[in-house]
């Protein structure tokens, strides 16, 4: 599952692959901006039929956080 989440996270921002790992903070990767939460928002809706707020996104200092989230 977290593969699958470092994947979506990769494509919404823009990366490629392998560039993301689960401890990496958030705040270090450049493409980490409003576009890009709001796009992890949508995702999370369509792929995981959960709603993400914009508290629980401001909560995530690493990759791993959004992992954790969405397993």
């Amino acid at each position: 599952m977290e593969r699958k989440v470092i994947e979506m996270l990769e494509e919404i921002l823009e990366l490629d692959e392998g560039e993301l790992t689960p401890d990496m903070e958030l705040s270090e990767v450049e493409e980490w901006d409003s576009i890009a939460k709001l796009a992890l928002m949508a995702e999370v809706k369509k792929n995981w039929s959960r709603n993400l707020t914009v508290e629980k996104i401001k909560e995530f200092q690493t990759v791993k956080d959004i992992c954790d989230f969405l397993e």
